[in-house]
């Protein structure tokens, strides 16, 4: 079940990437920037869902108010990016979702960290 919460964190992450890069040239044509937005928010309730049934097999959390917040919110994180820009994907616009999915998969890592696990050196 980690292994699912992991990809799609990476998969939320390289989404974010072709976000940004489309920001740094200026342009992306609004089908890649739709689609990218797309599955970087289907990766992320994978994530949520996967860890939904993490905990629902009985694996304790240490603070688990923190980490139903996180399950909360996270999902919200892509959707609250687009409806800033979704007039006009322009290089401003495409920073704004890019920020606003990169954080979506840094939030994904942070739900597992709330679960006690430790994620490579996030944790030092």
């Amino acid at each position: 079940m980690l292994d699912v919460i992991v990809a799609a964190m990476w998969v939320t992450t390289a989404m974010g990437v072709v976000l940004l890069l489309g920001a740094v040239v200026g342009r992306l044509p609004r089908p890649v920037t739709l689609a990218a937005l797309g599955i970087g928010e289907a990766a992320t309730l994978v994530a949520v869902v996967a860890d939904v049934v993490w905990l629902i097999q009985g694996h304790p959390s240490p603070g688990l108010i923190t980490h139903i917040s996180y399950l909360l919110t996270t999902p919200l994180i892509i959707p609250a990016g687009f409806a800033l820009t979704y007039k006009k994907f322009d290089r401003w616009g495409l920073l704004i979702v890019a920020v606003a999915t990169l954080i979506a998969a840094i939030m994904v890592v942070r739900q597992l960290q709330t679960l006690g696990i430790p994620f490579g050196y996030l944790n030092v």
